[in-house]
This record gives C-alpha cells, sequence and structure tokens, in this order.
C-alpha cells in the first residue's frame, strides 16, 4: 500500500489575500507543510512561473469569479497540479466548470484550519488517481490508433501484393524487424508511399 508523504515534505503554494485567510490558518500552514504565499494577483505570471518544487497549489477568495477561473485554466494548461479551492461563497456557479477545467478539489464555506491537512491529502490522492487513469486513457487510445494503422497497412498490402492477411502482417513484422523500428512505423511508412506501390 502507498504510504502518503510526512506533511513537511509537502510543498503548499498558497494564492491568497491577506484578508481571505485568517492568520491561524496561516500558521497551522507554515508549521505542518513548506509554504509559499503569493497575493491572488500574482495569479497571471503563475503559469510562467516553474512549480517544480510544489506539490499543491491552494486557492482562498472569498468567490471566484469567471476571469479567475480563466487564470486558473491557464495555470493548468501550463502546469498539471493538483488545485485545491477554498471559497466562502459560489455566487458564479463556478465550482462545476472549475473541476472539469482541471481543479482538484473545490470546497465551499469549509476553510477550516482542521480540515485542511485532510482535504490538501485527500486533493493530492485525487489528482495521482486521476492522473493515473488520463494516462491509462491516453494509453489505450495510442494503442487503438496504432492498431488502425496497421489493419490499412496489412490492408494495402493485401490489396496491391495479392496478400493473405497472414501474409500482410508477417511482412510487416519483418520489415519492422530489418528496420529495428515498432511496426507502427512502418505501416505509417508504407500508407505515406502507398501511391508508389507497384
Amino acid at each position: 500500500m502507498q504510504q502518503s508523504l510526512p506533511t513537511s515534505s509537502v510543498s503548499v503554494l498558497l494564492v491568497t489575500s491577506a484578508t481571505d485567510v485568517s492568520e491561524s490558518l496561516r500558521s497551522s500552514l507554515q508549521e505542518n507543510y513548506r509554504l509559499q504565499i503569493i497575493p491572488e494577483d500574482a495569479m497571471i505570471s503563475m503559469a510562467g512561473a516553474s512549480l517544480d518544487a510544489t506539490d499543491i497549489v491552494l486557492f482562498a477568495k472569498t468567490f471566484l469569479d469567471p476571469d479567475d477561473l480563466e487564470k486558473i485554466t491557464s495555470l493548468l494548461a501550463a502546469v498539471p497540479i493538483p488545485v485545491l479551492v477554498f471559497v466562502d461563497t459560489d455566487p458564479h456557479n463556478i465550482a462545476r466548470p472549475a473541476i472539469r477545467a482541471g481543479v482538484t478539489s473545490f470546497v465551499v464555506d469549509g476553510l477550516v484550519a482542521a480540515r485542511v491537512p485532510t482535504l490538501i491529502e485527500v486533493t493530492m490522492e485525487r489528482f495521482k488517481l486521476s492522473e493515473s487513469l488520463r494516462n491509462e486513457l491516453l494509453k489505450s487510445q495510442e494503442e487503438l490508433a496504432a492498431r488502425k494503422v496497421i489493419e490499412r497497412a496489412k490492408g494495402l498490402l493485401m490489396e496491391k501484393k495479392q496478400l493473405s492477411e497472414q501474409e500482410a502482417y508477417r511482412t510487416l513484422r519483418e520489415l519492422a524487424m530489418r528496420q529495428s523500428k515498432p511496426i507502427k512505423d512502418v505501416a505509417e511508412t508504407l500508407l505515406l508511399y502507398s501511391d508508389v506501390l507497384p
């Protein structure tokens, strides 16, 4: 079973304003995490900043508006990272579009110091699971695309060279072995030059 990181080794980037976070919460985060705090007006430059040393980004605001969501979306497009959002209210109904945009957790009226460590841990685990599922999906899509290319190349060989399906596949496999290339790459090249095949 995979163990969680000790909280002291977790690097938290808190995006907030002085009025949106209590001193007790700020102190609790500083005691338990490697904490960096930036003002919310610095969000625009965050997408270009290096977040390699950051494990999770926390946003704490009274509420998010569509402009805030656009900035968060830009950040996530540049750097996939767990994002935990705390708001007092959600007057613009941003929660659902925020989750669709890649925010990992969105908490309304729940910014209580005692709950934050658990929410940080849950958010990081949820992000890992989401990334794992996304990677599996991408791998499946790539495998399916490769199979389609190979099938098209086999069909081309069967038509042009009057080969059986097994013979066509064996030809592709032998070409791949001779060229030390994946069979998909050989199939793509064959399709690319299909017009010049005799």
